[in-house]
């Protein structure tokens, strides 16, 4: 029988999808597959479909070691937390436990900031460049994936709100709509992810990991600033919402005391971070690999922002500090 495919972040919104797909679109035996949380809570959530499920709790290494027994594919989300050098010592042992184990494969999932390159100071994107460079000197067979910004969490970028009569940005240089991203439907992601954990590299000849950190981009199909965003919201909402600019100080000043979502200080700094990134053109790589993968041309953000205003009151959970009212 074939090595069970083990995936960690499946209580996630893109593991969730790679998970659903595996199961429904590709038919793979739920028994092959392997849930993984940090809560032995969902438990029954996994294995009342069939699949095994075992505790991996980045922080607890000796739960890593005893999931990743006898594993074919694993595939590594990034840990959730947002301190960076707690997220690289997580993953830290994430690899060494995987080295243990002798998983035959592993797939990371990273972020296309910075494209094929290591240059993006966007904060979080450390921690991933850190990672691949662990996975590189680790001797173990691995693909870095790194996918493009979510068209998805427009909220977060945008930092906007149903409510929202107005968007705020700071006022750098280069101007942050001269900044474009490959924004990615989430959802595409996911399918694409799932049909490589399926099929395999094999199948798609033209998908060729570059440099030497293995790197497969998934982005989609242009780069487009987050202004054509916004103007999808307003199609999609029937609203006129516009852009307004303070500069840096001021920006954080007043988005801290107005956040709808409790977001304070600290985050819009790091957001300054993300936008200067934006606007220096980290996010802006195309690559066709997620089209190869998908068998279709991507959605582009303003299709997905748009479908997704129309369908409802949309939020983003990471937008909120806390429980939404």
């Amino acid at each position: 029988m074939t090595a069970p495919i083990l995936l960690t972040g499946v209580t996630g919104g893109l593991g969730a999808k790679i998970l659903d797909d595996l199961l429904h679109i590709h038919k793979y035996p739920a028994a092959n597959i392997i849930a993984t949380s940090r809560s032995e809570d969902n438990r029954s959530r996994f294995e009342s479909q069939g699949l095994q499920f075992r505790v991996a709790d980045y922080t607890r290494p000796e739960t890593l070691h005893a999931a990743f027994e006898g594993v074919g594919d694993l595939l590594f989300m990034s840990s959730s937390e947002r301190d960076t050098p707690t997220r690289i010592i997580e993953h830290s042992n994430v690899v060494e436990a995987v080295k243990a184990a002798g998983v035959k494969m592993v797939w990371y999932v990273s972020l296309a900031l910075g494209g094929f390159g290591n240059h993006s100071k966007i904060g979080f994107m450390q921690a991933h460049y850190e990672t691949e460079q662990m996975l590189k000197h680790s001797g173990l067979k691995f693909i870095s994936l790194r996918a493009g910004s979510y068209a998805d969490a427009f909220p977060l970028f945008l930092n906007w709100y149903p409510s929202s009569t107005a968007v705020l940005m700071p006022n750098i240089y280069p101007h942050v709509d001269e900044g474009k991203a490959a924004w990615t439907s989430r959802d595409e992601l996911g399918e694409g992810m799932a049909t490589l954990l399926v099929k395999g590299l094999s199948s798609f000849p033209s998908v060729k990991p570059q440099t030497e950190s293995n790197i497969i981009l998934l982005s989609g199909p242009t780069a487009i600033s987050p202004s054509a965003l916004l103007e999808a919201i307003n199609r999609g909402l029937g609203t006129n919402v516009r852009m307004k600019y303070l500069d840096p100080e001021p920006w954080v000043d007043l988005q801290a005391a107005n956040d709808e979502g409790g977001k304070g200080a600290a985050w819009f700094k790091a957001r300054l971070v993300w936008l200067q990134g934006l606007a220096d053109g980290d996010a802006e790589a195309v690559d066709p690999a997620l089209e190869t993968l998908l068998g279709r041309r991507p959605e582009d953000g303003p299709t997905t922002v748009e479908k997704l205003v129309r369908a409802g009151p949309y939020y983003w959970h990471q937008n909120h500090m806390g429980p939404r009212n």
